[in-house]
């Protein structure tokens, strides 16, 4: 596996705005995928990359800091928050959002697009009246806890 510079990276993201934060030297493969593929979707404008965390989200909050909006119910906002864990191979759904009908598959879609045969996604708290099941008919490698 092959680690990019932080401005490496940011020069093959031209589709949404990407903060990382400055504990991040080097991005690792996975998360270089993830936020590949999560920036090909139409309605995803910025991406915040932390050491241990990704979010996305058509918006962002006011203030200083801009941060996505992922929180579900949110009127507006398409997005998903995900947890990385490295030492474990998965990355944990923490919240997701969709606002516009669809979205949610195509965030779910592109994050298994992203993760290697050994890596599984996870739900520790479903909310979601249904829409984890029905994501779990599509993903052998997905865990609902």
């Amino acid at each position: 596996m092959k680690y990019k510079s932080v401005s490496e990276f940011k020069k093959t993201i031209t589709t949404a705005d990407i903060f990382i934060s400055n504990k991040i030297n080097k991005i690792h493969p996975i998360v270089e995928k993830l936020t590949k593929n999560l920036s090909e979707i139409e309605q995803i404008k910025f991406i915040r990359i932390r050491p241990d965390m990704i979010l996305a989200s058509s918006d962002v909050t006011e203030g200083r800091f801009k941060i996505p909006i992922t929180k579900p119910d949110h009127p507006t906002a398409v997005g998903l928050s995900l947890i990385i864990d490295f030492a474990y191979n998965n990355v944990q759904f923490y919240e997701i959002n969709s606002a516009v009908k669809g979205y949610g598959r195509k965030m779910v879609d592109a994050v298994f697009k992203s993760l290697p045969d050994n890596w599984n996604g996870v739900v520790v708290m479903d909310w979601s009246d249904g829409f984890w099941d029905k994501m779990q008919k599509s993903y052998r490698n997905l865990e609902i806890m």
